[in-house]
């Protein structure tokens, strides 16, 4: 037996598998290009999703008084977050060259992967007594198309198709935008379907290309004062809660009303308007808060959570369920902290850790190296000072931009689900 005191050493990751490991977690301002102020309203969003869903595990909404303050927070949330998700959607796609196969990849794939395993979370641990074959017959029959909050995935791919008449016609003949996308609003209402996501696309495409027409104008929004900009912000903000609070209470408001087509303009114009401009202020006040935040971190925190959008949607709506059979506000924060972070932990160790199961399970392409090592990256639009801007000089650009040097990703295929 050797002398002296024994030296206990920690077991350390080989420095490879680390390098690994850390250069597939994405890291605010990286690429170069990447808008801080759109990745934080990306952020904020994912959030009230998964407060969203966590509100309805910890409580039985059906059963509920309308007016506890955790159903009044699920209706506030349900206004405007799905809508808020579908404008940044259109936002970032603003001329990006649209391929149906590679939205395909990124929005179907990990649809189609995720399905079985929310059929067997509903089927062993909520009861469900549907065969299988049944939930993909019903792909084809029922509006809301999948269990769990999946139905999104196909929504957008739809209304990322639906761009496509609106950029050729602009390239070739010059046709106007704007009258092309309103224009194929009309036409998606007028199909008789209500499979396959067309009912969602139906309510949500307004939004969608209301987002890309933000981005189109985004140098005359950027024009704006931002004095301006931010009494608009402030007073759009007022008017949103005062309206939410007067119509909730008035019984109004009804979530599960959505979506809300052009049809229903003729059939309830009041409750049209109000559900289309409740979410339009709900929009401009989710802007104005995100512009709020003064501090650098929270607008990193904010902004690295937009960054990880799809590793959480994609699997929360399993985790949130992991809340060992308490309810109430304490279910609600376990829920909602398994939501978040216990997806992160799926994700970032098991998902993103292999090129298969990246692919798969949220959509992720691996990318080809230049002579260099690392390929040349591209960077979406920046957000207007006009509109989401959230520093002085209006590129919301933070971060070193510097890359991993282990497996890297195509700068537009990185897990957020825009």
């Amino acid at each position: 037996m050797p002398d002296g005191p024994q030296v206990c050493r920690r077991y350390r990751l080989p420095e490879s598998l680390r390098r690994h490991f850390i250069s597939n977690i994405p890291r605010v301002g990286v690429p170069p290009g990447r808008d801080l102020a759109v990745d934080a309203l990306r952020g904020f969003a994912i959030l009230l999703v998964v407060l969203g869903h966590s509100i309805a595990v910890a409580t039985d909404l059906r059963g509920a008084d309308p007016k506890t303050l955790m159903f009044s927070i699920h209706r506030f949330i349900y206004l405007f977050h799905m809508p808020l998700l579908f404008l940044i959607s259109g936002y970032v796609l603003f001329g990006k060259k649209l391929r149906p196969w590679d939205r395909a990849m990124r929005l179907l794939v990990p649809f189609f992967a995720w399905l079985p395993l929310y059929y067997l979370m509903n089927r062993y641990l909520l009861g469900w007594q549907v065969p299988f074959t049944e939930v993909l017959k019903n792909l084809f029959k029922s509006p809301l198309i999948a269990p769990g909050p999946l139905w999104f995935l196909p929504t957008l791919f739809l209304c990322s198709v639906a761009l496509i008449p609106a950029a050729f016609l602009k390239s070739e003949f010059k046709w106007p935008e704007e009258a092309t996308l309103a224009a194929t609003l009309v036409v998606l209402n007028l199909i008789r379907l209500n499979v396959l996501g067309f009912m969602q696309v139906k309510y949500f495409f307004l939004f969608f290309a209301v987002g890309y027409l933000a981005a189109k104008y985004r140098r005359t929004l950027d024009g704006l004062h931002k004095k301006h900009v931010n009494a608009g912000l402030a007073a759009i903000s007022a008017l949103f809660l005062f309206g939410f609070t007067g119509l909730f209470y008035m019984g109004r408001l009804d979530p599960s009303a959505f979506p809300v087509t052009l049809w229903m303009l003729f059939s309830d114009p009041l409750g049209w308007i109000i559900r289309y401009s409740m979410a339009f202020l709900g929009i401009a006040f989710s802007i104005a808060l995100v512009r709020a935040l003064k501090t650098p971190v929270a607008r990193k925190t904010l902004a690295w959570f937009g960054l990880v959008t799809m590793d959480i949607y994609v699997v929360h709506g399993i985790t949130i369920r992991a809340t060992f059979g308490t309810t109430g506000w304490v279910g609600l924060l376990i829920s909602f902290l398994c939501g978040v972070f216990l997806s992160l932990a799926v994700s970032l160790l098991l998902l993103r850790q292999s090129e298969v199961t990246a692919m798969l399970f949220l959509g992720i392409r691996p990318r080809a190296r230049t002579s260099s090592g690392v390929a040349p990256v591209t960077s979406a639009p920046s957000m207007p000072v006009g509109a989401m801007a959230l520093d002085e000089e209006g590129t919301g650009i933070d971060g070193d931009g510097a890359e991993g040097s282990g497996r890297h990703f195509e700068p537009d295929d990185e897990p957020t689900l825009w």
